[in-house]
């Protein structure tokens, strides 16, 4: 009788498993109507990240337009994840308080904008668990009509990491990596094997499409209940770059930083990003910018949801020569990705990529990738390379813990560090 209830149990997760299995747990959007998608923790506002400790009243808020005039009926569910981002074991009871279907709360209309909107906004609801989260939202009860996936994090504060970020300790690197040793302090949590069953994600500037995860400790002392991961090898280094380029779009009656000229008719608004050209050979020069985050404003009035405009941003970038791949722009606005509506064009006569994009009115940091025939992303190609770059880590512990059948996010850790 007791295995045919484990029997029964494991078919029952299976069949869970393969319901929320329906997108791959990643942040996209699957619409081009779909615009200006913020994810984060308060107070910190749209230069967030979405991140929360558990068991605290810290609100994680989604924030997305469409660029549609008619209001729409979207809904969303919630799904839990391992640490590698394969499904939970979990069933949607032992997560969440609530049935996993809820809807999002009805739009604002845009405010007196050449392109009219609707503005949603979606308070997450409190989770039972630690450990990745996904929200899939979809439009009227329809849910293969996906709109947006977004990741998110729960995690419990019981398991305290300390961070040293340095130049690379390898010679031929200290000009141009950066290197994150770090020590985690489990104290009592029951981990039988902590070199199994401890994972963590290091991420620059919280991008998740070069993260490093597998890295395992060096040393792991039990009578400290520690673990040390300190490495000669160069696998916790990343590339510094450069800082991020930017631009200020908080109005349209004037030219912002790095604005060359707008125009302006009652039908749309376009704003020229002065000409740029490849930092690459250029000698680092630190500004403070915001590690490729953006957020909308608007310099008039001060509602940030429905009064700014969508502009057609039009970028140049001058290059000699074509790059050995497709050229993008790219920041947390394009969910970090190279999407194919943000690809420029090269013109070989005058030299130069190009590009125009809508996007709404803010301040913006963005930066110039390369991904060549093979599909390998070069993110320094345009942008150059320094050890002395400021830039965010951040590091997300992950457990299983003693009799659990989930990864529990046990501990988080985040600093910015200037290689000064």
């Amino acid at each position: 009788m007791r295995n045919l209830f484990f029997v029964f149990f494991l078919l029952l997760a299976a069949s869970f498993r393969v319901f929320a299995a329906d997108v791959k747990p990643e942040d996209n959007v699957f619409s081009d109507k779909i615009k200006s998608v913020l994810f984060y923790a308060e107070p910190d506002g749209s230069k967030g990240v979405p991140i929360v400790p558990f068991n605290q009243n810290t609100r994680l808020i989604l924030e997305f337009d469409e660029l549609n005039a008619e209001q729409q009926y979207f809904y969303y569910k919630i799904y839990h994840y391992n640490a590698d981002w394969t499904q939970s074991y979990l069933s949607q009871s032992q997560y969440l308080y609530d049935f996993n279907e809820f809807r999002v709360p009805e739009a604002d209309m845009s405010f007196k904008t050449r392109i009219a909107y609707n503005h949603y906004t979606v308070v997450i609801p409190k989770v039972k668990v630690s450990g990745n989260f996904l929200i899939k939202i979809y439009r009227n009860y329809d849910e293969d009509d996906v709109i947006i996936t977004r990741q998110f994090v729960i995690y419990e504060n019981v398991a305290p990491v300390t961070a040293l970020v340095t130049r690379s300790i390898n010679p031929a690197d200290a000009f141009t990596k950066q290197q994150v040793n770090f020590q985690i302090n489990y104290g009592n949590l029951d981990i039988t094997n902590p070199y199994n069953d401890v994972k963590v994600r290091l991420r620059q500037n919280y991008k998740n499409y070069n993260a490093i995860t597998n890295l395992r400790p060096v040393f792991i002392k039990d009578y400290e209940k520690s673990l040390d991961y300190q490495f000669y090898n160069g696998e916790n280094t990343f590339n510094g770059g450069n800082e991020f380029r930017y631009f200020d779009l908080r109005s349209v009656l004037f030219n912002g930083i790095y604005i060359g000229r707008v125009e302006r008719t009652n039908e749309r608004c376009d704003a020229w990003i002065l000409p740029e050209m490849s930092r690459k050979k250029l000698a680092y020069a630190f500004y403070d910018d915001i590690n490729g985050a953006f957020f909308p404003q608007l310099y008039e009035n001060l509602n940030t949801t429905t009064d700014p405009d969508y502009v057609m941003v039009h970028f140049q970038l001058t290059s000699t020569t074509p790059a050995p791949g497709d050229v993008y722009i790219t920041g947390r606005f394009t969910n970090w990705k190279t999407l194919p509506e943000y690809k420029l064009t090269y013109n070989a006569d005058e030299k130069y990529y190009s590009g125009a994009f809508w996007l709404k009115q803010g301040y913006y940091n963005y930066s110039y990738s390369v991904v060549d025939a093979a599909g390998v992303r070069d993110d320094i190609y345009f942008e150059g390379n320094s050890s002395l770059t400021e830039n965010a880590y951040d590091i997300i512990v992950y457990a299983r813990l003693q009799g659990d059948m989930y990864d529990r996010a046990i501990g988080y850790y985040s600093q910015r560090y200037r290689g000064r």
